[in-house]
């Protein structure tokens, strides 16, 4: 028997199941058994120790993420760190550079503790990429809802480690903001993707072709998600 843990909630309808840096997540409703919950997951057992398997094969994800000379996926591709002190803080592009420009006063505070500088420079990308995410969904919403014939609410942009983007039942539309880390026209896709939640709130057969209709490439946006998800990780410190 795959041991897994069990998160319950009442709003789910359904038993989700992930596997995440090699382990097993099951999300179900309350009412489900944990007799139906171990049956379930004892009929995809082969595809868990599958998935199991594909990510322990995979790199571990960098300890020095957030170092000098660490390699960091931004727009679909690898850019290497580097970390700066200025006037001002800022993240600034050049070419295969991605600079980190921390301000001077916190050189002192920082001194030789490497961990500290490392929170500083998460929290200046963290903003960063929620920035440039904020940004360009905000100029291709309104072309992509329309295209679709919906109308959402509003949208928010926040650090979703699990999931690139949802829809609510209010027609609210959230977004992870390390969608930065992909290429644009794997935005465009998540993009698509929660426009159509506005019309099929489940993954049915209609909401597919909805997305197909709206976004023709759109199994190869979820094999290029799916092949680089060992580069897409945000660790903690």
């Amino acid at each position: 028997m795959l041991s897994y843990q069990l998160i319950r909630s009442a709003k789910r309808k359904t038993v989700g199941l992930q596997v995440k840096h090699g382990k097993i997540i099951i999300r179900a409703p309350k009412y489900v058994s944990e007799d139906d919950i171990a049956n379930i997951v004892n009929s995809k057992s082969l595809w868990l120790q599958r998935k199991i398997a594909e990510q322990h094969a995979q790199p571990a994800t960098q300890n020095n993420y957030y170092q000098k000379d660490s390699q960091l996926l931004i727009n679909g591709e690898l850019k290497t760190l580097d970390i700066h002190y200025g006037l001002f803080p800022e993240i600034t592009l050049q070419q295969d550079i991605i600079i980190a420009t921390l301000a001077s006063k916190l050189k002192i505070k920082i001194a030789d503790n490497v961990k500290s500088q490392d929170k500083y420079v998460k929290q200046q990308l963290e903003a960063w990429l929620k920035q440039q995410t904020h940004a360009y969904i905000d100029e291709k919403l309104s072309h992509f809802a329309e295209k679709i014939g919906v109308l959402p609410k509003s949208f928010k942009v926040r650090l979703y480690k699990s999931r690139w983007g949802s829809c609510n039942s209010r027609s609210e539309l959230s977004f992870s903001s390390l969608l930065a880390m992909t290429p644009k026209w794997i935005i465009d896709y998540v993009i698509v993707h929660e426009l159509c939640h506005l019309r099929h709130m489940n993954h049915s057969t209609k909401f597919w072709q909805l997305v197909a209709l709206n976004y023709p490439n759109y199994g190869l946006a979820k094999t290029w998600l799916k092949s680089h998800q060992n580069q897409l990780q945000w660790p903690t410190i």
